[in-house]
């Protein structure tokens, strides 16, 4: 087995559909393997220590990890092992976990002098004062791990914010939450960024539906393809290279005097940026691999 497809979608998800006839037109072996039928089983005479559905597992030479944000602590511990084995993974444990964890993907990229929103992390209760002074009004509110626009919140006013905390609160058990400043420059718009291997692939605009902020496709935004600027380029391949993501999706604002980065996905989505900007993602991920397997 050349390449195995980590994925909790199925094998005609689209992206796994794509991802699978693009390596079989490149005369790579490649299938989807599913992380909840891994066991890892540790000892010093045991091997590489992952079974599948039960069996012994021939490894990969590489493992293309497309789970996400998805990645749960049973996840990693599966792409560890892989690597404990010597598979190449694309992306690595540690840079999905960077990129799921949207504080500290913020911490390291305002290390690094890349253009952030104001960002904070608050516990409750919640010193609205503080939020006051630090990020205003209207304000993002996040929850520390989430995709496709999920988990996040809009608070136009200061009164909707304490009704929201009031509601999140009474909910129990401890909870943190990202507030971040509302970049309004073109509100319902951003720009989604692919970066594979170092290289910025394309650009595209996503629109919020009607009545939305959120401009994700998957939320029912529209697409369209964006030029490739150099400032673009840079600020999603420093982004990238920050979090060590291999393949990337970034997401950027567009601020008054340029953009900033609101966050990044390791396992990006790319049926928008093939429907509407006519890339071919899967050739361009799968070229890589192939690269990687050289």
């Amino acid at each position: 087995m050349t390449v195995m497809i980590l994925s909790k979608q199925k094998e005609t998800d689209y992206e796994n559909s794509r991802l699978l006839e693009k390596f079989n037109l490149f005369g790579i072996t490649a299938r989807i393997v599913h992380p909840n039928n891994f066991d890892i089983v540790i000892g010093t005479s045991i091997g590489h220590g992952l079974k599948y559905n039960g069996q012994e597992l021939e490894l990969p030479k590489l493992l293309l990890v497309r789970t996400g944000s998805g990645t749960s602590n049973f996840i990693r511990a599966v792409i560890r092992q892989f690597e404990e084995a010597g598979v190449t993974c694309i992306n690595s444990s540690e840079s999905i976990e960077i990129s799921k964890d949207k504080l500290y993907t913020n911490q390291l990229l305002s290390k690094k002098n890349v253009s952030i929103p104001n960002t904070m992390l608050v516990r409750f209760p919640v010193d609205i004062d503080i939020v006051d002074s630090n990020i205003g009004w209207p304000c993002v509110v996040k929850v520390l791990t989430g995709s496709y626009g999920e988990g996040v919140y809009l608070c136009e006013r200061k009164k909707d914010f304490r009704k929201l905390m009031e509601f999140v609160n009474s909910l129990g058990s401890q909870k943190t939450l990202i507030l971040q400043e509302y970049v309004n420059e073109r509100p319902g718009e951003d720009l989604r960024v692919l970066v594979v291997g170092g290289k910025v692939i394309g650009a595209m605009k996503r629109t919020a539906p009607e009545g939305d902020f959120r401009a994700n496709i998957t939320n029912g935004g529209t697409g369209q393809s964006f030029e490739i600027t150099p400032e673009i380029d840079f600020i999603a391949r420093e982004t990238a290279q920050v979090c060590g993501l291999s393949i990337a999706g970034i997401d950027l604002l567009f601020d008054t005097d340029g953009f900033k980065v609101c966050e990044a996905n390791s396992a990006p989505g790319f049926l928008g940026f093939e429907r509407y900007c006519g890339i071919d993602v899967a050739e361009e991920i799968v070229k890589y691999v192939k690269f990687k397997l050289s």
